[in-house]
């Protein structure tokens, strides 16, 4: 395995200060991320932190926000809450299917 020191932080486009991760990675995997972060023209870490802050849903967050900037508190909670219903309508019908 190789060793790699990736820098992670939580807001993505930001100037602040980074926190230091170590990460150890397959070769195959450690390969493959600095050929795509090559292509890409951006440094290994640059490429980890957009592929976990995408797993993690930072992005799905980052553009709902962008999309929903002005939107009222109450507007906001109220999305918050449709959601939230549709997620556990979801789990329901999936509890009721694996029952039957």
């Amino acid at each position: 395995m190789l060793h790699y020191d990736v820098m992670t932080s939580k807001l993505y486009d930001t100037d602040m200060a980074k926190d230091r991760l170590t990460v150890y990675l397959d070769p195959e995997v450690a390969k493959a991320l600095r050929v795509a972060a090559a292509r890409r023209k951006m440094k290994d870490s640059e490429l980890v932190e957009e592929a976990i802050r995408d797993k993690l849903g930072f992005t799905f967050l980052e553009e709902s926000w962008a999309r929903n900037a002005d939107l009222t508190e109450e507007q906001a909670m109220e999305l918050a809450l449709e959601a939230q219903r549709e997620v556990r309508e979801q789990m329901r019908r999936e509890r009721e299917q694996a029952a039957s």
